[in-house]
């Protein structure tokens, strides 16, 4: 300390003698900045001399020309312990009249809307050998007063409390509050968890106020009120800027404006937050959440010490959600490939077992007629021949669709586009499940009153139309089965709709992803492929395809295709009706 004060004397006794001249002297310079306190030397006439760097550092503001009116620039001079009152007279101004300012207590709010707590003193510097005469400038040396904070000792107790929690499983987001619950009151007096990203769905997973009566009050606003990412006072903005947020003083005007209705803001207001600390959770360049603490009426603001704790907490907290997420997604991969697994198997086994009976007795047979000299016989032969025939397509669309799904999966997927006419390939496949829709005691039907023209790629075209009859005919056995050709201006649809057993609302979401099955695979077979594949072709077309259902009351599949591009005669066919507006 000692020798601290000796080098300030040394500065100030310089400074006094290079008043009213520009400091060009490096050893000076290098004096100024080694000194851990802030120093500013200005004239008479506002023009700053001298600004190191840890007045860069306590104001945060760069090295100003010139001061007016004794004001840092962006900055407010005000109370210690009411950053909401201004101080009457700056130190800076009462030192340009000619008094000595010396351990004083200011409060200063930077241009960041930060409140920062100095000691410090300012001196006025006069002209050499005259006590008389105005000051010809003045000197400000400041430090930070440290607040009340978490010594070494408790934060990293804390952050082991913390690393253990997080150390577990984190099956459900409800294990949030007890980390929450560690942080409240020890580093914040509140505090909440929300989980999400902007754009996406955000919810608060973890609310705590350390004053119950205030704890309920901040569960029913959070309830009533919860974030709306269509409204930007709905979530902090460091969801946008993915920066950590401080504000030292926050203002019932600022709190009220957050609000949405004046029940909001009685909430809010009720819960009495004085500073708010608002730290991103971020998970491998994402933004993934956010922990939002606050300090109450008469607590300090919260200072740099207590923003690294909670950065270094929220980056743990984001690691171990996104790690917990990780492992979520890949055992239901797993679960899902167990599944599949047992699925296709079944699948395959299912043609493969006739077909082996089938060859099995035909040999017998063959073998038995051999052996009494007699012919074989060429009815009997070519009926074990369709019989293996048809096993056999079944066994080669079940590959294919694998190869498919390998294909799609690995980015492999190509189209090779030529004209053709939908309508004129939804009627081939019509009249190919004309069989098989009369074992069904299925009607079919067809409405396409007029071509409709594009560029697509034929075999993958009719792969998916394949995909969408079979389905309604699996699904809606002894049902009519429709289906509809029309174009609209260069968009091109295709309708399938069925009166069969119908999709649950719970299910139709999923329906269109990979081994996803709607009903029971003991009833319906299948590797729940089909419309996977089929959502990936019309994509890779830049088209959509979109269900809508009811239980009991049957399916529509509606398919849009882009036609591509095509000469402008082919939009007015003969006959066509006016495109729909």
């Amino acid at each position: 300390m000692s020798s601290g004060r000796a080098q300030l004397s040394k500065i100030r006794q310089v400074l006094v003698e290079r008043a009213e001249a520009r400091l060009s002297d490096a050893a000076l310079r290098l004096l100024i900045e080694q000194t851990g306190e802030a120093l500013l030397l200005m004239d008479a006439a506002g023009h700053v001399l001298a600004f190191n760097a840890e007045a860069g550092h306590q104001f945060r503001i760069p090295v100003p020309e010139r001061l007016e009116h004794g004001c840092l620039p962006g900055c407010d001079w005000v109370r210690p312990e009411n950053a909401s009152v201004p101080l009457e007279v700056s130190p800076l101004t009462r030192a340009l009249a000619g008094e000595g300012v010396r351990e004083e207590r200011w409060g200063l709010r930077r241009p960041d809307g930060t409140v920062v707590v100095l000691r410090g003193s300012v001196f006025p510097i006069s002209p050499a050998g005259s006590t008389e005469e105005a000051p010809s400038g003045v000197l400000l040396r400041a430090r930070e007063e440290l607040l009340p904070r978490l010594d070494a000792t408790r934060a990293a107790r804390l952050l082991a409390e913390a690393g253990a929690l997080l150390g577990a499983e984190l099956e459900t987001e409800a294990q949030m509050e007890p980390l929450l619950r560690l942080l409240v009151p020890t580093l914040a007096d509140a505090g909440v968890l929300f989980l999400g990203s902007s754009g996406e769905s955000v919810r608060a997973v973890a609310a705590v106020h350390a004053e119950p009566e205030r704890h309920v009050l901040l569960v029913e606003m959070l309830c009533r009120y919860p974030p709306d990412t269509l409204d930007p006072r709905g979530l902090p903005s460091l969801f946008l800027t993915g920066r950590t947020e401080r504000t030292a003083e926050l203002t019932e005007e600022h709190q009220v404006a957050l609000t949405r209705d004046v029940e909001h803001a009685r909430l809010l207001l009720s819960l009495g937050l004085s500073s708010y600390l608002g730290v991103p959770l971020v998970a491998r360049g994402r933004i993934i959440g956010a922990l939002a603490l606050f300090r109450t009426d008469g607590a300090p603001a919260f200072g740099d010490e207590d923003e690294r704790l909670a950065e270094e907490l929220s980056r743990r907290t984001a690691l171990s959600l996104d790690n917990a997420r990780l492992l979520r997604e890949a055992r239901e991969a797993v679960r899902l490939r167990d599944e599949f697994l047992g699925i296709a198997s079944h699948e395959l086994k299912t043609p493969l077992t006739p077909l082996h009976l089938k060859v099995q007795l035909l040999q017998k047979q063959v073998d038995l007629l051999a052996a009494n000299g007699k012919p074989v016989s060429a009815e009997r032969v070519s009926e074990t021949l369709d019989v293996v025939q048809r096993q056999v397509r079944k066994l080669t669309s079940l590959v294919d669709n694998l190869l498919d799904v390998s294909r799609i999966t690995a980015g492999r997927l190509k189209l090779e586009l030529e004209e053709m006419d939908l309508a004129s390939v939804a009627a081939e496949i019509l009249y190919r499940f004309a069989p098989s829709a009369a074992q069904l005691h299925c009607s079919l039907e067809m409405h396409a009153p007029v071509p409709v023209l594009g560029r697509w790629d034929r075999l993958r075209l009719e792969q998916v139309v394949t995909n969408l009859l079979s389905n309604a005919l699996k699904y809606g056995a002894g049902q009519p089965v429709r289906l509809l050709v029309e174009a609209d201006g260069r968009t091109a649809r295709l309708i399938v709709e069925d009166g069969g057993i119908g999709i649950s609302a719970r299910d139709l979401p999923r329906i269109f992803e990979r081994f996803e099955r709607a009903v029971s695979d003991r009833h319906y077979g299948g590797l729940g492929l089909g419309l996977y594949i089929t959502r990936q072709i019309v994509e890779a077309f830049g088209g959509t395809v979109k269900a809508t259902s009811e239980l009991g009351r049957g399916s529509t599949f509606v398919l849009e295709l882009p036609r591509g591009d095509i000469p402008e005669e082919w939009l007015s066919v003969p006959g066509a009706p006016e495109p729909k507006p």
